[in-house]
């Protein structure tokens, strides 16, 4: 490991990070605020009234006033958009916050100042903020206040639910990093109570979708195999299965056990896992017709699989966009400006999105 000042240099962070959070829970009649410097070990909290946002830290990424407590969390199920003019995509953050607004801010989603520049524009974050990296709720404030900043231009944020989010919600905490273990632990609380569903972030997550059709393309985090698409073909009803049965199920394992459609769903071959796209012996061209057929769309844009790069298949019928943003200081966005597609790179320079006949 890199001691903290070289890396500090080398990234351009500050020697320390920012306290964790804040974590906004509802406590009987009030908003808690909570938070955990990680480093000194100090925790803190305040009831979250706007005559006490002066006692706030200074966090990286959050706003108190973007943060409405009486928010309608109901779930989101506007999933369609169509003559969007441009579109932009990206996934697999994995708490790589710094990387995050520097590849957001190179290509013009974001200004220097972390505010939405996209205009009508439409972002897709296609899964997994969660996991492995160490500025997770950072990220989230962040797309907590472009999603409320792109709609009152005409924009709009999605943030597809991919598989850390989800295993995050129901406490698999294989890929936590170590300093969410010292907020769990300071906290008193399970991590996955952190995001539970009486915590602001928690309620929103549940809120999100698992997918979402834009111009036509479909946008989902590990992607669609011909298996699910013949169980379930609609993008809608796949994502009111998520909902109703995979977000705090009393025992998932029993849950999916007993529902063979529920089994497929949360397994290697459902929306969250799927890799088959990029396998040449278990998926080819007529898999890939049947599937658009199905869902009746025109491509497909994934998460989960990465690559050194944002990677088109099948003429660009299939679009990777898991650009190895996890690992930091690396990683490109998708731009799609009518029927151009381009690669936006760290630096902003732009990149024709080569089509391939085959994989």
């Amino acid at each position: 490991m890199l001691p903290l000042l070289i890396f500090s240099v080398l990234t351009g962070r500050i020697d320390s990070l920012p306290p964790d959070g804040p974590y906004l829970t509802y406590e009987d009649s009030v908003v808690v605020a909570r938070w955990v410097d990680t480093e000194d070990r100090t925790e803190g909290s305040i009831v979250f009234r706007p005559e006490n946002f002066d006692q706030l830290p200074d966090f990286a990424s959050f706003r108190p006033e973007m943060v409405d407590p009486d928010r309608d969390f109901s779930r989101q199920t506007d999933i369609r958009f169509e003559n969007v003019k441009r579109v932009a995509a990206l996934s697999d953050i994995h708490g790589q916050f710094d990387t995050g607004i520097q590849l957001l801010a190179a290509n013009g989603i974001i200004d220097a100042q972390q505010r939405w520049s996209f205009g009508d524009g439409h972002l897709v974050i296609v899964g997994d903020i969660f996991d492995r990296g160490d500025q997770v709720t950072e990220l989230l404030w962040l797309i907590h206040n472009l999603e409320i900043e792109a709609e009152q231009v005409g924009g709009r944020v999605h943030f597809l639910l991919g598989n850390h989010e989800t295993m995050t919600l129901e406490g698999d905490e294989r890929y936590l990093n170590e300093k969410y273990r010292v907020t769990s632990g300071m906290t008193g609380k399970f991590y996955r109570e952190l995001y539970g569903p009486n915590a602001y972030l928690g309620r929103w997550l549940r809120s999100l979708p698992l997918a979402v059709e834009i111009n036509g393309t479909v946008y989902i985090h590990g992607g669609l195999s011909r298996a699910m698409v013949r169980e379930v073909s609609s993008i809608d009803r796949l994502n009111e299965l998520y909902h109703e049965y995979l977000i705090d199920s009393d025992d998932l394992r029993e849950t999916i056990h007993n529902n063979s459609r529920l089994d497929l769903m949360y397994g290697r071959q459902g929306p969250l896992w799927y890799r088959g796209y990029f396998s040449r012996n278990s998926f080819g061209i007529k898999d890939l017709n049947y599937v658009l057929k199905k869902i009746g769309a025109q491509r497909i844009v994934v998460g989960h699989t990465s690559f050194t790069a944002v990677q088109g298949f099948y003429d660009n019928r299939v679009i990777a966009v898991d650009s190895s943003i996890k690992f930091g200081g690396v990683g490109e966005i998708l731009i799609m400006e009518n029927n151009d597609y381009f690669r936006g790179t760290i630096s902003g320079e732009k990149i024709p999105l080569e089509s391939s006949s085959t994989k």
